[in-house]
């Protein structure tokens, strides 16, 4: 599962987010059986440049619902102002926690989903987005976020390889692009 790459307010890719893709391209395992993003338009262009095709769209791994973090903004927006990453952010507010755990549980729920519509020994490359992914990882591995991510969110086409045995996710692996 990636992170979708650099995008502007119209959701199209950056210069940049598709230099992005390209540095992540060789880091995926092609090929893949089956290829999923959430519905934002930055998610399916992403994986159009990361080179998947007959995309089907989860929104279970889109962005992270606003709802039950609109009583942390502020504090969110300070400690951004302080420095912190947007997911560091959030995972930094206690009362943050159990709602960033549901996004988690659902997303993972979806991975065990799509795993299990694979083929034996089947991967599927999936793109989806900051604040669902590292929940998801978190969830899935009952770690804390710092422990797994080294208190810095995942950048731009960073993110995990989720290994499902038996419908669990056994194992994660945090997917760092080289500088």
């Amino acid at each position: 599962m990636r992170r979708h790459a650099e995008r502007d307010a119209n959701e199209d890719l950056t210069a940049r987010g598709l230099e992005q893709c390209a540095r992540a391209r060789e880091t995926l395992d092609f090929p893949y059986d089956a290829f999923v993003t959430g519905p934002a338009k930055r998610a399916r262009l992403t994986m159009e440049a990361l080179g998947g095709t007959a995309t089907a769209v989860d929104p279970r791994i889109g962005p992270r619902p606003r709802r039950p973090f609109l009583e942390f903004e502020k504090r969110h927006r300070d400690l951004m102002a302080r420095g912190m990453d947007a997911v560091t952010a959030w995972f930094a507010i206690p009362e943050a926690i159990a709602p960033l755990e549901e996004v988690g549980r659902t997303a993972a729920i979806a991975v065990t989903e799509i795993a299990a519509k694979l083929p034996k020994d089947g991967r599927a490359l999936a793109v989806s987005h900051g604040g669902t992914i590292e929940p998801m990882a978190v969830v899935a591995l009952g770690r804390p976020f710092g422990s797994l991510f080294g208190g810095a969110e995942l950048a731009n086409c960073e993110g995990v390889k989720a290994y499902v045995r038996d419908d669990s996710i056994v194992r994660v692996d945090i997917v760092r692009l080289p500088p």
